[in-house]
């Protein structure tokens, strides 16, 4: 049995513990590698874009530049009091993340009802900033 699914189970030091700080660096982190994947692979493209993250106070963008005017776009993640805030510009990408523990007690990003990953919100966040299809002029 889980520690959570005890009766006096310290879902307070749990909460405590489950910081938008903490959980903003994994973030910044995880998309740091995810750029430094993307650029190696090159996944069989023409498209010749790269991408770079850029480290502010608060905030981190993730980049992606490429020869046509078309393939520059970014995805900005914002620390923003107790919320995450996520939106894109060159791309469709616009949603708020909150952290708290779930009923395992475990701590989680929350996106509306649904409960998410590190990767998964990585994912939601840069998956049209990587792998977008662009019509060629």
């Amino acid at each position: 049995m889980a520690d959570s699914a005890k009766e006096d189970f310290d879902w307070v030091s749990a909460q405590s513990a489950c910081s938008t700080d903490l959980m903003f660096q994994r973030l910044q982190e995880g998309a740091r590698k995810d750029v430094e994947r993307r650029n190696a692979a090159g996944f069989g493209r023409s498209d010749n874009w790269k991408f770079e993250c850029h480290i502010d106070d608060g905030s981190f963008e993730v980049t992606r530049a490429g020869a046509t005017a078309g393939a520059a776009a970014f995805v900005t993640f914002e620390r923003v009091g107790p919320r995450i805030h996520v939106h894109g510009d060159g791309v469709d990408v616009e949603f708020t993340a909150i952290v708290a523990i779930n009923t395992s007690g475990e701590c989680r990003y929350f996106v509306g009802e649904a409960e998410y990953v590190g990767w998964e919100v990585r994912k939601l966040a840069l998956d049209l900033l990587f792998f977008e299809e662009v019509e060629q002029d």
